[in-house]
């Protein structure tokens, strides 16, 4: 991993985020390490089921309180139907989205993020922190409910009714901004997290 990326990295990493936003990634590191340390440390199975409910439960009331809880009545509200929209005026791929794709998978991830320019910050930060919020969810749930360990399609799917659901209060309460993109996100970040999960809690047959 070339200097250069580093620092392309960092710069990316410190125009998308605040310091809040960064505290959002330091408990979803947290969630995605806690867990793999506990199970190769411990061989009492059920505590380490006990501390991913405990784990679980402190994740959903913060999601609440960042979706919906701490929100206020907006009195100019929108409901944005179109899909991608997000993704449209975020980012600009010179390679188009098939050949960034073929990029990913043939040059890797650092040659590929040089034909990644971003239109806007805002947009950008939107989509990630979207994406970011609903990992720790996919990652949990195999470890919190046994029948989930052997289906990340499940657990993505519990993730995407959750989503709805979220975004369906908002727009019934009038508190952030119903988008369809919101739902797409959330729900690729609870199957990213779904499959670290499912992995791993099949690997180590948690009880």
């Amino acid at each position: 991993m070339s200097f250069n990326f580093l620092q392309q990295l960092q710069y990316y990493m410190r125009a998308l985020f605040s310091q809040n936003d960064l505290m959002i990634f330091m408990i979803v590191l947290a969630t995605i390490t806690l867990l793999p340390v506990l199970l190769c440390a411990l061989h009492y199975k059920p505590l380490v089921r006990t501390v991913a409910v405990a784990v679980f439960i402190i994740y959903i009331f913060g999601n609440l309180s960042f979706t919906i809880l701490n929100r206020e009545v907006l009195s100019a509200y929108t409901l944005e139907l179109p899909a991608f929209m997000n993704y449209h005026n975020a980012f600009y791929l010179d390679l188009g989205l098939v050949g960034t794709i073929h990029s990913l998978f043939h040059n890797g991830f650092s040659q590929t993020l040089q034909h990644v320019h971003i239109n806007s910050f805002v947009a950008a930060r939107e989509v990630l922190l979207n994406i970011l919020l609903y990992v720790p969810m996919g990652y949990l749930l195999p470890f919190v409910f046994k029948p989930l360990r052997y289906s990340v399609a499940a657990c993505t799917f519990i993730g995407f009714v959750c989503s709805i659901l979220t975004e369906y209060t908002q727009l019934v309460f009038r508190i952030g901004y119903c988008q369809v993109d919101d739902i797409i996100n959330n729900t690729l970040g609870c199957f990213i997290g779904a499959v670290l999960g499912c992995a791993l809690a099949r690997i180590w047959k948690t009880a």
